[in-house]
């Protein structure tokens, strides 16, 4: 949901909007279930300092023609709001006095003090889909206090999710509300049903269906933040597998992608021949090399896979009948260490499907697609929906990612997701740059650990970046580039932040 919040605003529908449409919907709910209590006393909303706070303050807004007595309690002080749109709404309230009062509860004494009676309606606006680690105070003693007023007859309705349960699994807080009422936002969540969240409305929200199927900055959500006491290679390990006595750019193009995308090392498996020119790229591969002329079953070593946290396997391959073997050598061994792997360029023709798991992300264009699968899939934007049908179809009968290259990208798996990449030009037709592209898939994949949105990032990031060097298109434009599209990613998603 927070990804499609994100990338609902790049497709031009602001947060703000949707916090309106999600607050406007919550006060319907809220007036129904107030509308049918046997002699209602009064509304209490509580609200935390970010979006689920600014829907409850919405909420609060619109009940507010009822002529209802409505009171909202801030968990905490204005000051620490953190979200831009959460705060124009509390600006609101304050200038609403006569309607709705306002309160902050700073401190376990100002929870303590809190009168509820029995036939309050309890709106939970406090943290939404945001749980995250143990609850503390003043917080648990609020859920404590709830839970009892809940016993003496309160009824309490939760805004998306109920304060301490985990959306997406379901999983708990130390302490968590069990609501007789939730009104979910845009979509069922996976976590959530009748035992942990009672009676369960949807409040269409106004989100566009492409915010779920557009690949966007939003997407950057499912990559983990560095830690500050990390140490080297805790934030990935890549191995580049590729290179031939034909091609040696190609493998070097995938470690810069991967390093550009932020991991710790890099390290590269070549041919000895052109071991040299790969190291010449950058003093931070690390490079092994082999006497033969490409890949063979005994160029490889089960100890490096081992070692690194995803391979990269195929910039520059080449495709001689060894190296076939070698390819599916490497597969046996990712499978047996349970490594992820991304498998690209002349490795595509020389790959057994059946030895590819749901740890294999597959990056064929069009033709390559269909040498695969031995299905052809159309071309042209008036074909474009036939084809993105055709691909999902065919995504379910195998474990692995797919991204399919193009002008739009596509990628899907066989869970029926399917996402589409509109970034970047027609200048990246240009040889290379699916070398890039491979080499961030990897890097993002040890910084999401889920396959699919890595492959989503990695689409993006590699067309915004070369977006951004579109008048001066080069391979090395394009990947001195990347940093600059992942913070601008980043900002993009900070801009309702204070």
């Amino acid at each position: 949901m927070s990804i499609t919040d994100v990338n609902s605003e790049y497709l031009g529908v602001n947060r703000i909007i949707l916090m309106e449409n999600a607050g406007g919907g919550l006060a319907e709910l809220v007036w129904e279930i107030f509308s049918s209590m046997n002699k209602p006393s009064d509304i209490v909303i509580l609200a935390g300092k970010g979006g689920n706070g600014g829907d409850g303050m919405v909420a609060a807004r619109h009940l507010s023609r009822k002529n209802l007595p409505i009171r909202l309690y801030l968990i905490g002080s204005h000051k620490d709001i953190t979200k831009r749109s959460t705060l124009q709404n509390w600006k609101i309230l304050q200038n609403m006095s006569e309607s709705i009062k306002i309160f902050e509860l700073k401190q376990i004494e100002d929870v303590k003090s809190l009168d509820i009676d029995s036939n309050t309606l309890i709106v939970d606006c406090i943290l939404g889909t945001g749980i995250k680690g143990i609850l503390r105070e003043p917080l648990t003693t609020l859920l404590q206090s709830i839970k009892r007023w809940q016993e003496k007859g309160a009824i309490v309705i939760s805004a998306d999710t109920p304060t301490g349960i985990d959306p997406d699994t379901g999983d708990t807080a130390n302490i968590f509300l069990t609501p007789q009422h939730t009104g979910i936002f845009h979509k069922q969540k996976r976590g959530l049903n009748a035992k942990n969240s009672g009676k369960l409305r949807i409040i269409p929200i106004g989100v566009p269906p492409e915010a779920e199927k557009i690949i966007g900055p939003g997407d950057l959500l499912a990559l983990k933040s560095r830690s500050f006491w990390s140490k080297k290679g805790d934030n990935g390990r890549i191995l580049v597998i590729g290179g031939s006595e034909t091609y040696s750019g190609a493998p070097a193009l995938s470690g810069m992608g991967a390093i550009q995308s932020g991991v710790d090392l890099v390290s590269i498996l070549a041919p000895q021949k052109i071991s040299n020119v790969i190291r010449s790229y950058s003093p931070e591969f690390i490079v092994y090399d082999y006497p033969s002329p490409h890949l063979t079953e005994e160029s490889l070593s089960k100890e490096l896979i081992e070692q690194n946290d995803v391979t990269v396997l195929g910039p520059g391959l080449g495709q001689h009948p060894d190296t076939k073997i070698a390819v599916s050598k490497v597969l046996s061994l990712v499978n047996q260490l349970k490594k992820p792997i991304v498998i690209d360029a002349d490795a595509l023709k020389l790959l057994d499907m059946a030895e590819v798991s749901s740890k294999t992300i597959l990056t064929p264009h069009a033709g390559e697609f269909a040498a695969i699968t031995d299905i052809p899939i159309p071309a042209g934007a008036h074909e474009f929906h036939k084809r993105c049908q055709l691909v999902k179809e065919v995504s379910t009968q195998f474990p692995n990612v797919w991204v399919i290259k193009g002008h739009w990208d596509i990628v899907t798996d066989n869970t029926n997701r399917i996402k589409i990449n509109k970034t970047g030009t027609a200048q990246m037709t240009r040889g290379g740059t699916g070398d890039v592209l491979a080499g961030l898939i990897a890097g993002f994949l040890t910084q999401t650990e889920i396959a699919f949105y890595a492959a989503c990032i990695g689409t993006y990031i590699n067309g915004r970046a070369g977006e951004l060097v579109k008048k001066d298109f080069n391979l090395s434009n394009l990947l001195r580039h990347v940093p600059i599209a992942i913070q601008e990613g980043f900002d993009f998603i900070r801009k309702d932040l204070i």
